[in-house]
C-alpha cells in the first residue's frame, strides 16, 4: 500500500507499506460501568466486555477521588473486567471511565466511555447485607463520618433495632476508622411488620446516622422424611415450610445427591448435585417423587434456600429407599367366635413385598359408632392368625390388622379393612330358666291346674340365643314325657297324680341345657310346715328386708321362693328364687309406702314344696317403730339447723362486739407508735382507749433520768387589777419524808400580794417527827419587761389543791386576774423518788446538764420503772398576749407521778392539740406506765393562748 500524489506532469508517491487489519481494530468501548461497595470495603469498579472481538482485551481504568480530605486520580492497566480500589472514604465521590484495546499485539484504543460518577454515603458498612442461617456466626465493618470528620473506630458503639446496645465485648477495632461488630450463635429473626430482618446500628458515641445495614436470619432445619411404597416402585419425600421464614424473593429447591450403596455415617452436601421438582400439597406440605428408585441406594437431600444475597442450605438427610418401606396392609382378613371353645379367632394373608419378615398387630372392639380398641401384637412372622380371649361371647366385634418389618425399619402400614363377628351359637346354654308355679284349685272338680312360669334366659346363659323351650313331664304312673312350648315363658297342666316332678329345658342350635331347675308337686309334701316365721322390714320404697326362722326338718332344702304382691288387688304376683342357706334377703322393687303387701315364702324341697309362711303386711313392731322414730326425722333437721342458725348469730354478734369494743385498739401492723407494744399484759391497756391529737413529729426515744428533785420553774409577768408587781421568783421546797403524815404551807402573813412581791419566797415543811426530809422544790420564776405589760393579757387559772396546808391555801382568786408575758418559758417537773440528797435550784438552761448527771448514790428499791412524758415548749421575740408554744424549742417534762393535771387545753389555728384529756397519773409513786408516743410534738407560732391550766394535789 502507498500514497500517490500527481500534479500535472509531476507524480509523487509515498513509500510502500503493509497494513494487516486485525493489526489496525478499534473495539467499542467497554459496557455496563459499575460501581459498589465490597463486603471487604473496597470498592469495585466492573464492566463488560464489547460486542465480540476475535481477541482478548486489555482495559485502561481513569478514576479521581474528590473527598473533604483527600483528593486523588489514578490510571490503571487490567486484563479483568474489574478492578478493586481501597481506602474507600465515607461522603467521597468518584468519577470512572473505561477504555479497552487488543491485549496481544498492535492495535487501537477504544473510545473511553461514558463518565460514571459514585458516592459514597456518610456511614459505610460492608457488607450492607447479610442472609445466614440460625446458628452462625457473622461480622458487619463500619466507617462512621460525622460533620466532615472520619470518627475515630474506638468511639463507635453498635445498636441492634436502635432498642439493643451490643455489648463491647463484641467489638473490634480493625483500623483506626474501621470497627467491626461479631455476632455469634445467631438465633432466628423474628418478623416485625413488614421487616424481615433486624437493623444494625453504627453509631458515634451522642448520635446514629439513621442509615443501617440489614441481618437476615432464618431457620433452616426443615425435616425431610420419605417412605417407599409396598409396592418398592417409588419413593415419596415431604417436607415442611412452615418452620422457613418466608423472604421476600426466594425460592426453595430440594436437592440430592445418590450414592451407589447405602448412607455414609455423617451425611454431608456434596458439591455436584440434582434438583428434584416438589409440588406443594393442601396440608401445606412439599410432595416429591422419586422413580424409578435403587432400593440399596443412599440418597443425600437438602433444601436449598436461594435469595438474591446468597443461598441457604438445609442440614443434610440421607435415606436408603429399602429402610423406609410401608408395606400393603394384610388382606383377607376374617374374624369368628370358635364353636365350644368361646375365642375370637382372627386370621389374614400377609402382603407379598416386601419379602422381610414382618409383625403384625390386631385390634379388635365392640362394634358400635365409637369403638374401644384394645391392641394385640403378633410377633411370630410365620403366623397368620390369633386368637383372643373376650368376655362377651355373644356380642358382635370389628377387627383390623397391619403389619410392619419384625426388625424395626421402615413404617407401620395402613390398617387394614374392618372384618366383623356373627352372633352364632356356640354352646349349649349352660343352665334352663328359674321355674315357679301358680295352682289353681277346682274343689267341685278336685282338680288342680298349675301353671308354670319362668323367666326368659340372658344372653350368657343362653349363649347365644334360645330357640325353644321344652318342659319335661315325670309320674310315676305315665312315665317320662315332653312338651315343646316353643319360646312361650309360661305353661299350665292338670295335676291329677299325687306327685308330678317338671323340668324345662332350653334348647338352641346347639343343644338343649344341662343344668336345669327341677320342680316337684306332691300333696304330702304340701302340708309340710318347716317356716316358723317369717318378717318383713321395709327399708325404704324401693327395699324391703325379710328375715325369717327354720325349724329342723329331715327333708332336703333346696332353695326358697318368695312371692309378693298387693293386697286387695288384681295385681301381678312376683316371685324370687332365693339360696337355701341364707336366712335374711333383701328384695328390690318399687314398693308403694301406703299399699299393704302380702309377703310369701315357700321352702322347696327335693321331694315337693313344703307350706308356705304368708304375712298380709310388714312387721308390726318395725311400723311401730318406724312411727315412734318419724318424729326423729323431722326434730333432727330442726336440731342441727337451730345449731347452725345460733352459731352464726353468736359469731356476728361476736364481730359487732369486737368492732363496738375494739375500733380504736392499734393495730401493730399498721401503727409505728404501737410497734413492739405487747397487748398481752393487762397494763398494756391502760393506754389503748385514750384519743391522741393527730399526726405528730417524733424523736428518739429517751430513756427516763433518774429523778433527785421536783422543779416547777415558769417565767412569769405578774399584774394584779391594781397595780404593777415587779419580778419575782418564787421558790417552794417541798420536804416530804411522808406525804400522807404531813402538809406544807405557806406561812399566813403571805397572801396574794405579799406572795407576788416576793423577789425569794421559801416554804418549809415541819415534820411531826422531825425526820431528816426529803426535799421537792418549785421554784416559779419571772424575767419578762415591765413597760408595756397593760397592752396585753392573758389568763392562767392555778389552783393548788389543799393549798400546800390544809390552811393557808393559795385561792384560785389570786391568779384570776393576773397576765403572764413570756419570753422565755419553761416547765419543768420530775417524777417523785425518795432522793438522799438535796438539789439547789437549777435554771434550766445552766443545769440541765448538771440535773440529767446528779452525784450521789439512790436506793436501788426507789429506782421502779416511771413513766415518761416530754412536751414542747418554746419563746418566741415578738410580744404577744399569752403564751406561745412554736416549733423552736424541745423541752424534757416528765410528768410526776404523784399529779393531777386538769383541763389542759390550747387554742390553735393550725397546730395540732397538745393535750386534750386529763392525766390522773394517781397518787402512787411506785406505779409503773409505759412510754407515751410520740414523745415530742412541736406547735407553729399560730398558737394563741393557754386558757387554762390548772395543777392540784402537788402534795397527795
Amino acid at each position: 500500500m502507498y500514497f500517490k500524489i500527481t500534479s500535472g506532469a509531476v507524480i509523487f508517491q509515498s513509500p510502500m507499506m503493509s497494513v494487516q487489519p486485525i493489526n489496525v481494530v478499534k473495539p467499542d468501548p467497554p459496557l455496563g460501568l459499575h460501581m459498589e461497595i465490597t463486603d471487604t470495603g473496597n470498592l469495585k469498579i466492573s464492566w463488560s466486555s464489547p460486542t465480540l472481538v476475535p481477541f482478548q482485551l486489555q482495559y485502561q481504568v481513569k478514576y479521581s477521588e474528590n473527598s473533604s480530605t483527600n483528593m486523588r486520580k489514578a490510571d490503571e492497566i487490567v486484563s479483568a473486567t474489574s478492578l478493586l480500589v481501597d481506602s474507600v472514604l465515607p461522603g467521597s465521590s468518584y468519577e470512572v471511565q473505561v477504555r479497552g484495546r487488543r491485549l496481544d499485539g498492535p492495535g487501537l484504543w477504544s473510545d473511553w466511555s461514558a463518565p460514571l460518577i459514585f458516592t459514597t454515603q456518610d456511614v459505610i458498612y460492608f457488607p450492607p447485607k447479610i442472609l445466614t442461617s440460625v446458628g452462625s456466626n457473622v461480622s458487619f465493618h463500619c466507617i462512621y463520618k460525622n460533620e466532615n470528620k472520619i470518627v475515630s473506630s474506638k468511639k463507635i458503639i453498635w445498636w441492634m433495632n436502635l432498642a439493643e446496645k451490643i455489648p463491647q465485648s463484641q467489638y473490634h477495632v480493625m483500623g483506626d476508622h474501621v470497627s467491626k461488630v461479631t455476632f455469634r450463635s445467631l438465633k432466628a429473626t423474628k418478623p416485625r411488620g413488614k421487616f424481615t430482618y433486624d437493623a444494625i446500628y453504627c453509631c458515634n458515641e451522642h448520635e446514629c446516622h439513621h442509615r443501617y445495614a440489614e441481618l437476615y436470619v432464618i431457620d433452616v432445619n426443615i425435616n425431610i422424611s420419605c417412605e417407599t411404597d409396598g409396592y418398592l416402585t417409588q419413593m415419596t419425600c415431604r417436607w415442611s415450610t412452615n418452620a422457613i421464614q418466608s423472604l421476600v424473593g426466594s425460592t426453595l429447591q430440594l436437592r440430592y445427591h445418590r450414592s451407589s450403596l447405602y448412607c455414609s455415617d455423617v451425611p454431608s452436601i456434596h458439591p455436584i448435585s440434582e434438583s428434584k421438582d416438589c409440588h406443594l400439597q393442601r396440608d401445606g406440605f412439599y410432595e416429591c417423587v422419586f422413580q424409578p428408585i435403587f432400593l440399596l441406594s443412599g440418597y443425600t437431600m437438602w433444601i436449598r434456600i436461594n435469595h438474591s444475597l446468597g443461598s441457604l442450605d438445609s442440614p443434610p438427610t440421607c435415606v436408603v429407599p429399602d429402610s423406609v418401606v410401608k408395606p400393603l396392609p394384610p388382606s383377607s382378613v376374617k374374624v369368628e367366635i370358635t364353636v365350644k371353645i368361646g375365642l375370637l379367632k382372627i386370621s389374614w394373608e400377609k402382603p407379598v413385598f416386601p419379602e422381610n419378615n414382618l409383625k403384625f398387630q390386631i385390634r379388635y372392639g365392640l362394634s358400635g359408632k365409637e369403638v374401644q380398641w384394645k391392641m394385640y401384637e403378633v410377633h411370630d412372622a410365620k403366623s397368620n392368625s390369633a386368637s383372643v380371649l373376650v368376655p362377651d361371647l355373644c356380642a358382635v366385634y370389628a377387627v383390623q390388622v397391619r403389619c410392619k418389618r419384625l426388625d424395626g425399619l421402615g413404617y407401620w402400614s395402613n390398617w387394614s379393612s374392618p372384618a366383623y363377628t356373627v352372633v352364632t351359637d356356640i354352646k349349649v346354654p349352660t343352665r334352663g330358666p328359674e321355674v315357679w308355679r301358680i295352682i289353681n284349685e277346682d274343689t267341685t272338680k278336685k282338680e288342680r291346674n298349675v301353671t308354670l312360669l319362668w323367666k326368659p334366659l340372658m344372653k350368657n346363659d343362653s349363649l347365644c340365643s334360645v330357640r325353644k323351650y321344652v318342659v319335661k313331664h315325670h309320674t310315676s304312673r305315665n312315665g317320662t314325657w315332653s312338651e315343646d312350648v316353643g319360646n312361650h315363658t309360661q305353661f299350665t297342666f292338670l295335676w291329677t297324680e299325687q306327685a308330678h316332678s317338671v323340668t324345662v329345658l332350653a334348647v338352641n342350635s346347639i343343644g338343649a341345657s344341662f343344668v336345669n331347675f327341677n320342680l316337684t308337686f306332691s300333696w304330702p309334701m304340701s302340708k309340710v310346715n318347716t317356716v316358723q316365721s317369717l318378717s318383713a322390714y321395709p327399708l325404704n320404697s324401693s327395699c324391703v328386708f325379710l328375715s325369717w326362722k327354720l325349724s329342723p326338718s329331715d327333708y332336703s332344702l333346696m332353695y326358697f321362693i318368695t312371692e309378693w304382691k298387693i293386697l286387695n288387688e288384681d295385681s301381678e304376683t312376683k316371685w324370687l328364687r332365693i339360696p337355701s342357706s341364707v336366712k335374711k334377703y333383701y328384695i328390690h322393687d318399687h314398693f308403694i309406702p301406703i299399699e299393704k303387701y302380702q309377703f310369701s315364702l315357700y321352702p322347696v324341697f327335693m321331694e315337693g314344696v313344703g307350706k308356705p309362711k304368708i304375712i298380709n303386711s310388714f312387721t308390726p313392731d318395725d311400723i311401730e317403730k318406724r312411727q315412734n322414730d318419724a318424729g326423729l326425722y323431722v326434730i333432727v333437721p330442726i336440731i342441727i339447723s337451730s345449731s347452725i342458725l345460733l352459731l352464726g348469730t353468736l359469731l356476728i354478734s361476736h364481730q359487732r362486739m369486737k368492732k363496738m369494743f375494739w375500733e380504736d385498739v392499734p393495730n401493730p401492723k399498721n401503727c409505728s407508735w404501737a410497734q413492739g407494744l405487747n397487748f398481752q399484759k393487762p397494763e398494756t391497756f391502760e393506754h389503748l382507749f385514750v384519743k391522741h391529737t393527730e399526726s405528730v413529729i417524733f424523736g428518739p426515744l429517751l430513756l427516763e433520768p433518774e429523778a433527785i428533785s421536783e422543779d416547777v420553774s415558769v417565767d412569769t409577768t405578774w399584774k394584779n387589777k391594781d397595780d404593777m408587781v415587779p419580778t419575782t421568783m418564787v421558790s417552794l421546797l417541798l420536804a416530804t419524808p411522808d406525804l400522807e403524815k404531813g402538809s406544807i404551807c405557806i406561812s399566813d402573813q403571805h397572801n396574794s400580794a405579799d406572795f407576788s412581791e416576793l423577789e425569794s419566797s421559801v416554804v418549809t415543811y415541819e415534820d411531826e417527827n422531825r425526820r431528816q426530809p426529803s426535799v421537792r422544790y418549785a421554784t416559779l420564776l419571772s424575767s419578762s419587761k415591765s413597760s408595756d405589760i397593760d397592752a396585753e393579757q392573758g389568763l392562767i387559772h392555778s389552783s393548788v389543791s389543799k393549798c400546800f396546808s390544809s390552811k393557808n391555801s393559795l385561792s384560785k382568786d389570786s391568779f384570776s386576774n393576773s397576765s403572764w408575758e413570756i419570753e422565755t418559758q419553761t416547765f419543768f417537773i420530775l417524777s417523785d423518788q425518795h432522793p438522799n440528797i438535796i438539789s439547789p435550784h437549777l435554771p434550766f438552761s445552766e443545769g440541765l446538764d448538771e440535773f440529767l448527771k446528779p452525784e450521789g448514790n439512790f436506793p436501788e428499791e426507789n429506782n421502779g420503772e416511771r413513766s415518761v412524758y416530754y412536751l414542747g415548749v418554746t419563746s418566741i421575740k415578738k410580744r404577744e398576749s399569752g403564751v406561745f408554744l412554736t416549733d423552736e424549742s424541745q423541752v424534757l417534762c416528765p410528768f410526776p407521778a404523784h399529779c393531777l393535771f386538769t383541763d389542759i387545753r390550747i387554742l390553735q389555728d393550725t397546730c395540732s392539740q397538745l393535750v386534750e384529756n386529763h392525766f390522773s397519773l394517781g397518787t402512787n409513786g411506785q406505779k409503773t406506765f409505759v412510754s407515751y408516743m410520740p414523745q415530742f410534738q412541736t406547735c407553729s407560732t399560730q398558737t394563741r393562748k393557754i386558757m387554762e391550766n390548772t395543777m392540784c394535789d402537788l402534795t397527795v
